[in-house]
């Protein structure tokens, strides 16, 4: 990636984090970067773009992290518990990192969902990782797209909470989240 672009990428990244999609200005993620506002469009379209380019950065390093998150986890069931308690920590690292309030997390998942949908990214790792259990004779073969998108769903219903509330208690609710679901598919 050129220097120019992965600094734009910064610069946004702090304002998008620390004051939401809506309050963040090109203006001053150009001045933050120290170049003109114009040369943000030699790169992005908008600043949906920038958003949306953020994003998926945001993920690309997220999905990076789970996969040496798992490498010690042999287990189907234990990558799954393991693979959520890894994606609430990747953003609540970000949340104390960039002193991110619960509004504009609640906002950047909000404008996030509707501008990208790479969330069957994730529905496909979950379903693998069930097709895993099932070889493994932990669950059940039945519908694992289903299966995976319930569990990415329900995941992303409680994200909030978990990234905002204390970690153990976080952690404890997980767990308890993962051995429902699980135990519903075990053989």
């Amino acid at each position: 990636m050129e220097d120019k672009k992965k600094h734009i990428l910064e610069s946004a990244r702090k304002f998008f984090f620390r004051h939401g999609f809506r309050k963040t200005s090109l203006d001053e993620v150009a001045e933050d970067a120290g170049i003109a506002k114009g040369t943000i469009y030699n790169y992005f379209r908008n600043k949906e773009d920038l958003f949306i380019c953020n994003v998926r950065a945001n993920l690309e390093v997220l999905w990076q992290e789970l996969e040496l998150e798992m490498r010690p986890f042999r287990k189907a069931d234990e990558k799954l518990l393991h693979s959520t308690l890894a994606l609430i920590r990747h953003h609540r690292r970000i949340v104390s990192e960039y002193a991110m309030s619960r509004g504009v997390l609640e906002e950047l998942l909000q404008v996030g969902m509707n501008l990208i949908n790479d969330m069957p990214e994730h529905d496909m790792r979950i379903m693998n990782i069930l097709k895993e259990g099932v070889d493994q004779g932990i669950f059940r073969n039945e519908d694992h797209g289903k299966h995976a998108a319930l569990l990415n769903q329900t995941i992303r219903m409680f994200f909030l909470r978990w990234a905002t509330m204390d970690a153990p208690s976080a952690e404890i609710e997980i767990r308890d989240l993962h051995h429902l679901f699980l135990n519903g598919l075990r053989t």
